[in-house]
């Protein structure tokens, strides 16, 4: 991506994306498992492997990221699962 004349906009969409995180580090309760960690992870995966997708196609690594993308949602989704079987 450093490459690329859109680099500038990928950084600021990472940081845009990656502060939500930052912000969960210092308010959240971490005793307790919360969805939203593994999804946030999920989102920006999303975000890397379309700007990948969309501007070093020919690179292939937006297969990676989708793929981690895909791995993380799956996570999320058997971690919503597991909370509402146990409460």
């Amino acid at each position: 991506m450093r490459d690329t004349p859109v680099y500038k906009w990928y950084l600021l969409g990472s940081w845009a994306l990656l502060l939500p995180i930052l912000i969960l580090v210092w308010t959240m309760d971490r005793s307790r498992p919360y969805p939203i960690w593994p999804f946030l992870l999920s989102v920006i995966f999303c975000f890397r492997g379309y700007m990948e997708w969309k501007y070093i196609r020919e690179t292939r690594q937006h297969q990676v990221s989708i793929l981690l993308a895909a791995v993380s949602l799956c996570f999320t989704g058997l971690m919503i699962l597991i909370l509402l079987l146990k409460y």
